[in-house]
């Protein structure tokens, strides 16, 4: 038996997993693991999506810095990011700070269907941070790459997981782990956490098993929805945002209710142990009722007058348009709403936490996509290439 320094500094108890047992990896599934590996090596997917149409201007042509030509959603350029990168417990581009998760849902949404984007830095890591949710402090996240990778039953790789380089999410120096198809083994790495934390018994052990089933099911949801894509269009943005959010959506729903029966099954010191590692890093944010107080400042409403000089909008058109303009600010209230939890999370209490934003923000893509549709398809053709280089932001 060895041990291992956690998140917290605490030393956890590792204990082999024997034959026949279920939990953890065997000899037979290390060299499938490996071989896995060898193929994602292979075909992963590139860190960054790529929009053809606009990534074939330079920026000079295009009128703006390679910066604001990409996507990375604004929790990577927020505080909250550095101290992911010291820290290693809050996330990538969604965020979980302190008991909220996704912080900026509203401006990642307005961000990204609202302008244009010549590359996407944002989509191909959101799965991966809603992984870390789910599992929190038994994430690969919070601890150190060679640990987290070698503890999954491979070679250790830091290359394979290393997250950011320079502040700047662009520059990504790793792949993402759910949409290169490198999850298998990040999947047992958090259930040999969970297993040396809480030492389960026997039939505890059948539902850590049913949890680590789910959590498999849960990832081939995420696999199937990563993206491919960087559409041109405001219409076409929303739509996958939609089939992204709802496939973050079900994955939590799937894993919860095995979370659930694996907890109830504790007692409480098993319990105190598993929480200890949660509540250890959700000290460490910071005032979350500011961060949710400011989003009132946060613009909500379209450039109406703008679109309109740009666009020479009939009066029918107008109409269109403040109905997308009152659709979008619905929204922000539907999110600005659910901003804060009212309890201290358990991992039970985090996938609730994580469903409720993950419904609100599909409400609010829902309240919006319908206007959008109507003011997009009143415009003629030259009138939707204008509004598909507008950037709502921009001045």
């Amino acid at each position: 038996m060895t041990s291992r320094t956690g998140p917290a500094g605490e030393r956890l108890q590792e204990h082999p997993t024997g034959a026949g047992e279920t939990v953890g990896l065997s000899h037979q599934n290390r060299e499938t693991l490996q071989t896995e590996r060898a193929r994602t090596e292979h075909n992963r997917l590139a860190p960054i999506v790529r929009n053809p149409v606009f990534a074939s201007g330079s920026p000079r042509t295009i009128g703006t810095s390679l910066s604001r030509w990409t996507f990375r959603g604004r929790f990577a350029q927020s505080a909250f990011a550095r101290d992911y990168r010291q820290h290693r417990h809050v996330g990538i581009v969604l965020g979980f700070v302190g008991l909220a998760f996704w912080p900026y849902a509203y401006d990642d949404f307005y961000d990204y269907v609202f302008a244009p984007y010549a590359y996407d830095t944002f989509w191909p890591y959101a799965f991966d941070d809603v992984y870390a949710g789910i599992y929190g402090g038994y994430a690969p996240e919070y601890y150190a790459p060679e640990d987290a990778y070698a503890y999954a039953g491979s070679p250790a790789s830091a290359r394979t997981y290393a997250r950011t380089e320079g502040g700047n999410t662009a520059g990504f120096g790793g792949n993402s782990r759910i949409c290169s198809g490198q999850a298998k083994g990040v999947t047992d790495f958090s259930i040999q956490k969970i297993t040396d934390q809480v030492q389960p018994d026997a039939k505890q052990r059948a539902l850590l098993d049913a949890l680590k089933a789910a959590t498999v099911k849960a990832v081939d949801i995420l696999q199937a929805a990563c993206p491919a894509d960087l559409p041109s269009t405001a219409t076409g943005r929303l739509a996958v945002m939609r089939t992204r959010v709802d496939a973050m959506l079900k994955a939590v729903q799937t894993v919860r209710p095995a979370l659930g029966k694996f907890y109830e099954s504790l007692n409480d010191e098993q319990r105190s142990r598993f929480n200890a590692l949660d509540q250890g890093e959700q000290a460490r944010t910071g005032n979350l009722d500011r961060l949710c107080r400011g989003q009132d400042s946060t613009p909500s409403r379209l450039p109406i007058d703008r679109i309109q000089r740009s666009l020479h909008l009939s009066r029918g058109q107008d109409d269109t348009l403040k109905a997308l303009d009152g659709a979008t600010a619905k929204a922000a209230e539907i999110l600005k709403a659910q901003c804060q939890p009212q309890e201290t999370l358990t991992p039970t209490g985090r996938l609730t936490a994580m469903q409720d934003r993950l419904a609100a923000m599909s409400q609010a893509l829902r309240t919006t996509q319908g206007a959008l549709t109507d003011f997009y398809g009143s415009l003629n053709d030259e009138q939707k290439a204008q509004f598909d280089r507008i950037n709502a932001r921009s001045g």
